[in-house]
């Protein structure tokens, strides 16, 4: 006989759900439907990913529908659903300092250092600003200032982090190193012993995000390459798996975001993950990289867990997935891609139209804004990456 008791692997999701739910009534219900699961009968073994999915899946109602087909005729887009258009309460930046500065280094408060001997001028950042509560306005505001931080993996050759291999470990970091600064990769890269490298100033662009999407509850951002930060962990990522990282690369990324945040006043939600924003334009689908694809340690950083948050290129701008991404990405992406879906069908719904004609009109959106960007004479979204 099926028992009933609390589920803690879904105590989390259920918490962040909830708080997105403005009535209290509805919020109040919500949690006593979801606060028990059944568990299944002892015996009968059940695959850890796919039982996750499958009551997250439950847990935020999500009809299937397809997404094959040929785009019906293209109508307007309404503004993006009021409840992910609110402002969040705002998080703590922490306050950090430079302490010295010289030609080859700089050491700041908060015990990071950073290396300046592979620094290389690029092209300054610009960029244009879409309004989420006006979305089909286009570009309305330009600045020159980061906004975000993108984290990747360089995919670069790797070998076992042992004192055995020192003489490799500092061969490749030092070839790695000068190959993203021939290409302009990042603007920082953390080597396997902790070291932050800066490789492209942080007032300049680097050729990290290739095309790319993300929001935050006041803009939406076309050209990560000129308004985010690249950050890259000399690190393999295979798709869901864990980064080869260090206990060194975790503490150092952690200091160098603390700085990042105080000195560009960047918000904990425009601090994503290189798969959480790749898109390709030639077939409409995310997943273009997968590096950070499912297990960025976001607690260890002091950020939230943005996987949770609803991917914008799926509800903004008409983004499909290939199911296997998804299948290989595990649930934290996979929550973000299906609240994303959901914000998608209420959006169409709110609008009077089908998810077909829907999908079109916010594709010929994504379309539109990207040809605006480059007839202004921005710097042009390229992606020279390792990986």
């Amino acid at each position: 006989m099926r028992r009933r008791v609390p589920n803690p692997i879904l105590i989390p999701l259920i918490e962040w759900r909830a708080r997105r739910i403005g009535d209290p009534v509805e919020r109040l219900r919500f949690l006593k439907r979801r606060a028990e699961v059944r568990l299944p009968r002892p015996g009968r073994g059940v695959r850890r990913t796919g039982a996750c999915l499958g009551v997250l899946a439950a847990l935020i109602v999500i009809p299937a529908y397809n997404f094959s087909g040929s785009e019906e005729e293209q109508r307007g887009a309404p503004s993006l659903p009021p409840r992910f258009s609110a402002s969040v309460v705002p998080d703590r930046v922490p306050d950090v300092w430079l302490v010295e500065q010289n030609e080859d280094f700089e050491i700041y408060s908060n015990g990071l250092r950073i290396e300046n001997r592979f620094l290389v001028a690029g092209e300054p950042r610009s960029y244009g600003l879409i309004d989420r509560r006006r979305p089909d306005l286009g570009f309305g505001e330009w600045r020159s200032e980061p906004a975000g931080i993108v984290y990747h993996t360089t995919e670069s050759e790797i070998v076992p982090f042992q004192s055995e291999q020192n003489r490799a470990l500092k061969q490749m970091g030092t070839s790695l190193l000068e190959y993203v600064r021939r290409e302009h990769s990042y603007n920082f890269v953390v080597d396997r012993f902790g070291r932050v490298f800066r490789i492209v100033a942080e007032g300049d662009v680097a050729n990290h995000a290739g095309y790319s999407v993300w929001a935050d509850p006041r803009w939406l951002y076309l050209n990560l390459n000129a308004s985010f930060i690249g950050v890259s962990f000399e690190a393999q990522s295979a798709r869901g798996t864990e980064a080869s990282v260090s206990p060194a690369q975790i503490h150092a990324a952690r200091v160098l975001t603390e700085m990042l945040r105080h000195r560009y006043r960047i918000a904990a939600v425009d601090c994503v993950t290189h798969a959480q924003v790749s898109v390709n334009p030639d077939n409409m689908r995310i997943g273009y990289h997968t590096d950070w694809a499912g297990d960025f340690p976001f607690g260890d950083l002091g950020l939230a867990d943005n996987y949770g948050y609803p991917l914008p290129s799926l509800y903004a701008f008409g983004f499909t997935y290939d199911p296997a991404f998804v299948r290989s990405t595990g649930a934290r992406l996979w929550l973000g891609v299906a609240l994303a879906e959901q914000e998608f069908r209420q959006a169409a719904a709110a609008a009077g139209l089908g998810p077909r004609e829907y999908r079109a009109a916010l594709q010929q959106r994504y379309r539109k804004n990207l040809m605006a960007l480059k007839a202004t004479g921005a710097p042009q979204e390229k992606s020279n990456e390792s990986n």
